[in-house]
C-alpha cells in the first residue's frame, strides 16, 4: 500500500495543486473504495457506503487520525478524469513514514473486511474499532518493546500462527500471554547472560485442568537485527488469513502505546532469539507453595534462575496451543 502511496505523492507533486479535489488511486481487488492524499501529503482512505437507514454519524478529530462521514468528495483518478461521490473519508495526520505504512495497512485490511457495499452502520463499527486503536498511540505502554518483540519471535517461529495469534492477549486483563481457553504460554526475556525472569505467583499457578508452557527467549540490543515490525512482516508471509495480522497489529499498538515509533528503531540480535528459545513445563520451575502463603498477602513477584533447569523439547500432549511451538525445537 505504501508503494502506491509514494506514487500518489509524486504525482501530485508534478500536478497543480487545487483545493476542489483530491488525486486517488485504485486498491488493490476493490472497486468501489480508494486511497487518496490530502493537500497537506498525508494519506487518505475514501469509502462508499449506503446510507439508506439515515444512521446518525459524528464527524471525529483525535491526534493521528481524522474521520468525516458522508462527504461530497472531487477526486481525480490518474487518467485525468473527476470521480464524484459521497465517501467516507479516514485521514492520517502525521508525515512519519512508519505510522503511515501502519496506517496504509491497517485501512486496508480493514476494508478487505467489510462487505462490498457496506452500510453506514457497519462502516461505523469499524470506524469506532479503528479509532480506539489510534488513540492507544497517545497511550502509555502496558509492555516493553523487549517484551513485545520475544512474543512476536515466539509466534514468528512457531507452525501454527493463526493459532498462537487467535490465542494472543484474548483478554486485556489476562495473566497469561497466550491462552485459547485451555492451556496456557507464558513468555519471558532477558538480556542478561542467565536465564532469571520474573513472576507473579499466579503465573506459575494455572487453573487445575490447564497446562502451561514458559517460553525463555534471549533478547540483546543490536545496532543491526530485527525489529518487532521485520518479525510482522515475517509472519505475515506465513499467514492464510489476512484477518489474523488485523489482529496482530491491534494487540501490538495497544502494546506499544507512546513507545510506537520508537520500536521502529529497536533491533534485537535475531540468531541469537531463535537460538536460545527454551520451553519449560510450569511444574518443573522452583515457586512458592500457595498453602504458605497467608490469606492477607497477595501480589507476590519473584526472580527465578532458570538456566541449570532442562527444558522440553517435544509436546507430549494434545494441546493444540502447545504443539503449535515446536517447529524448529525438534
Amino acid at each position: 500500500m505504501y508503494s502506491i502511496f509514494k506514487i500518489l505523492q509524486e504525482l501530485k507533486v508534478k500536478s497543480v495543486k487545487s483545493a476542489d479535489y483530491y488525486n486517488i488511486a485504485a486498491l488493490p481487488s476493490i472497486r468501489d473504495h480508494k486511497i487518496g492524499i490530502s493537500q497537506s501529503e498525508y494519506p487518505m482512505f475514501f469509502i462508499k457506503c449506503n446510507d439508506s437507514e439515515n444512521v446518525k454519524s459524528i464527524d471525529c478529530n483525535l491526534e493521528f487520525i481524522s474521520v468525516q462521514f458522508n462527504r461530497h468528495c472531487q477526486l481525480l483518478n490518474n487518467k485525468k478524469e473527476v470521480e464524484e461521490g459521497i465517501y467516507t473519508i479516514i485521514s492520517l495526520k502525521t508525515n512519519s513514514i512508519d505510522l503511515q505504512e501502519y496506517f496504509l495497512d491497517t485501512i486496508y485490511l480493514v476494508i478487505k473486511k467489510l462487505p462490498q457495499k457496506p452500510n453506514l452502520k457497519e462502516l461505523k463499527i469499524e470506524v469506532d474499532n479503528l479509532l480506539n486503536l489510534f488513540n492507544r498511540l497517545s497511550q502509555p505502554a502496558i509492555k516493553t518493546i523487549q517484551g513485545l518483540w520475544a512474543e512476536l519471535l515466539i509466534i514468528e517461529q512457531s507452525n501454527n500462527p493463526e493459532y498462537l495469534i487467535k490465542a494472543w492477549h484474548s483478554s486485556a486483563t489476562d495473566k497469561f500471554d497466550f491462552n485459547d481457553g485451555k492451556d496456557k504460554i507464558e513468555v519471558k526475556s532477558t538480556s542478561n547472560s542467565r536465564r532469571v525472569h520474573t513472576f507473579s505467583i499466579e503465573q506459575l499457578n494455572p487453573n487445575e485442568h490447564s497446562t502451561l508452557l514458559v517460553a525463555s527467549v534471549f533478547t540483546v540490543m543490536t545496532g543491526i537485527g530485527k525489529s518487532i515490525f521485520n518479525l510482522i512482516h515475517s509472519i505475515e508471509k506465513k499467514l492464510k488469513n489476512k484477518e489474523g495480522l488485523l489482529h496482530l497489529n491491534e494487540i501490538v499498538v495497544k502494546t506499544l502505546g507512546k513507545d510506537f515509533e520508537k520500536s521502529f528503531d529497536v533491533f534485537y540480535d535475531y540468531q541469537l532469539g531463535i537460538d536460545s528459545i527454551e520451553y519449560f513445563k510450569s511444574a518443573d520451575i522452583p515457586s512458592i507453595n500457595t498453602n504458605n502463603i497467608p490469606r492477607e498477602i497477595s501480589n507476590i513477584r519473584f526472580d527465578c534462575d532458570l538456566t541449570n533447569l532442562s527444558g522440553i523439547k517435544e509436546n507430549k500432549t494434545n494441546s493444540i496451543l502447545h504443539n503449535s511451538l515446536f517447529q524448529n525445537k525438534l
